[in-house]
């Protein structure tokens, strides 16, 4: 199985990461917050949905699952890695990027080059 890195624990990086990891994927999820990162990897989840709250205990508990400060400390020696960062509509109504050139920029140092 291939271990995987996401990056930001919102609902898209959250729910990925459970799913891949209930696949058997090792998957490392990252986030800037580190209250929240010490609460997922209690098994504490911040937001609803149906049967997510199993699926972390069950990939934290398998160790499939966990949970890192920071993107660099999840994407070394991953096989794929995706940004799940938010992408908010800016004042003139197109995506604000920076969340996405953040991430890009915390973890460009930690990837092979061939990536």
């Amino acid at each position: 199985m291939s271990r995987i890195a996401i990056v930001g624990t919102g609902y898209v990086g959250l729910t990925t990461g459970a799913c891949f990891a209930h696949l058997g994927h090792d998957v490392v999820c990252a986030d800037v917050d580190a209250d929240k990162v010490a609460a997922l990897s209690r098994g504490e989840i911040p937001i609803v949905e149906h049967g997510l709250d199993r699926l972390v205990e069950e990939g934290l508990r398998t160790g499939h699952l966990s949970f890192v400060l920071g993107a660099a400390n999840a994407v070394t020696d991953c096989d794929v890695a995706f940004l799940c960062v938010p992408t908010p509509q800016g004042e003139d109504g197109r995506a604000d990027l920076s969340y996405i050139e953040a991430a890009v920029t915390a973890i460009a140092a930690h990837l092979p080059y061939e990536s």
